[in-house]
């Protein structure tokens, strides 16, 4: 009979998909954000789907929700790390961005509701109202996070020193340049989006090189402590 721990997965076992997970999600998203900008389309701007017809639309949307999921997975790696297990102020802000990214992927799918709408009817507005809640939840919970953990002493950091920058980084991009990037050209919002999940693909880089770090070092216990 297996225990909860072997059922669950041991932190290294997670590990040793989640971080690969996330670079590829993060590399995928910026994918998915160029290419939004360069397909032809017949599509008026005035359409909520453009530049996608709303099929291509439902399509897109399902993308982008599977894409979420391996972002989540790195999250999750994220908020099991030793350093962040020792800090309230780390684990309450990337619980959050974890909360977060779940949402924003749901709103993925809650937004197909509008494919067939204008980009002035009232579903589509509720639905662009909709979105703010996890993207500004993201923002709030990676940036305490991040800072709590660019504050933790450095013998209590198991992965590289700039991680803790990236995950910053990943709360204070969405405050600048991503909203502001949104509510302007779609061309500029979508850059915005690219450039953001290149910093996810960083995060997952940098899980991933802790790991092998620990593998070639052992686990090493970290002290309890709280920022």
């Amino acid at each position: 009979m297996r225990n909860e721990a072997s059922a669950a997965g041991t932190p290294r076992e997670r590990n040793g998909w989640a971080a690969p997970a996330c670079i590829w999600g993060g590399l995928v998203g910026f994918t998915q954000a160029i290419g939004v900008i360069a397909i032809p389309t017949s599509i008026s701007e005035e359409r909520y789907s453009y530049p996608f017809t709303e099929t291509g639309y439902v399509v897109a949307q399902l993308s982008f929700f599977l894409q979420h999921l391996p972002l989540i997975a790195g999250l999750i790696l994220l908020l099991d790390l030793p350093p962040v297990r020792a800090s309230r102020t780390a684990r309450a802000g990337i619980g959050a961005g974890v909360a977060g990214m779940v949402l924003l992927a749901l709103m993925e799918l809650v937004a197909i509701s509008a494919a067939g709408e204008a980009t002035d009817s009232s579903r589509a507005e509720l639905v662009n109202g909709l979105y703010g809640v996890p993207t500004i939840l993201i923002g709030v919970g990676l940036l305490v996070g991040g800072i709590a953990l660019l504050r933790s002493k450095p013998a209590s950091i198991d992965t590289p020193r700039w991680v803790p920058l990236v995950v910053t980084l990943l709360g204070a991009w969405v405050f600048v340049p991503l909203l502001p990037a949104i509510m302007g050209p779609h061309e500029a919002g979508r850059l915005a989006i690219g450039g953001w999940m290149l910093l996810f693909a960083a995060l997952g880089w940098g899980l991933r090189v802790g790991r092998t770090a620990r593998n070639g070092q052992g686990e090493r216990p970290t002290p309890v402590r709280s920022a």
